[in-house]
């Protein structure tokens, strides 16, 4: 019975490791200011035409937004959240970088 938990406790520890997530930061978009419009300000233009707003962004600090930059995102969705903006889903960034 002692050897059953030394091997039990073993593979807790060993199977415990760090594993780091990975971001692939792959989607092509569009930094578009639509201050214009009521409640905006920059949205994301995907490829395919459609529009995200930024909801949160885990941003760095040196990054800046400027009117027409290309970048590349990852994202998801944010359901429980509203926009007076309402151009397209809210969604957090994950990551963005120029291209």
């Amino acid at each position: 019975m002692k050897r059953l938990w030394v091997i039990l406790l073993a593979l807790l520890v060993f199977s415990c490791e760090d594993k780091e997530e990975t971001l692939d930061c792959d989607i092509k978009a569009t930094l578009r200011d639509y201050a214009g419009l009521d409640g905006c300000g920059f949205v994301l233009v995907l490829e395919n035409g459609g529009v995200l707003e930024m909801g949160d962004f885990d941003e760095e600090p040196d990054f800046k937004f400027n009117d027409g930059l290309k970048v590349n995102i990852s994202f998801e969705e944010m359901r429980d959240i509203a926009s007076i903006c309402m151009v397209g889903p809210i969604v957090r960034i994950m990551c963005m970088k120029t291209i």
